[in-house]
C-alpha cells in the first residue's frame, strides 16, 4: 500500500474515532480521545488548539503519550511554523532542525527506551 493511501485511511480512522467517542460520551469532552489499543499496539493521538493532529504508535505498556505528543507539537511550532523557508501546512516535513529535535525527544522518552 503507498504511503499517501495510508495517511488517508489513517485519517479516515481518526476521524470516525473522533465521531463515535463524541456521539458516545454524555458529556462534551475538552480533550476526546487520546488512545486506543489492539492486541499488537496502542495508537496515541494529540490534535493542537490550532487543529494540527499527532499520532504515534507504542506499545501496548504505554498508557498515555499526551505529554510527549505536546512536546512534539512545541518542537514543530518552534521549528517548522515559526521558519518561512519550511514549506507550508499539508507538505512533508523535511526541517532538519525539527527531525534531529524530535529524534533527540523521543529516544530520551522512557516510552521508548530500549528494552534489554
Amino acid at each position: 500500500m503507498a504511503t499517501d493511501e495510508e495517511f488517508k485511511l489513517m485519517y479516515g480512522l481518526i476521524a470516525s474515532i473522533k465521531s463515535f467517542v463524541a456521539r458516545l460520551s454524555p458529556m462534551e469532552l475538552k480533550e476526546g480521545f487520546q488512545s486506543f489499543g489492539t492486541d499488537k499496539y496502542r495508537l496515541h493521538f494529540y490534535e493542537s488548539p490550532t487543529s494540527i493532529k499527532f499520532l504515534m504508535t507504542s506499545d501496548l505498556a504505554a498508557v498515555s503519550l499526551k505529554d510527549l505528543l505536546m512536546q512534539i507539537y512545541l518542537i514543530y511550532t518552534e521549528t517548522v511554523c515559526r521558519n518561512v523557508l519550511v514549506p507550508a501546512r499539508g507538505r512533508m516535513i523535511d526541517s532538519q532542525m525539527f527531525i534531529t529535535r524530535l529524534e533527540t525527544l523521543v529516544q530520551q522518552s522512557p516510552h521508548f527506551a530500549s528494552k534489554s
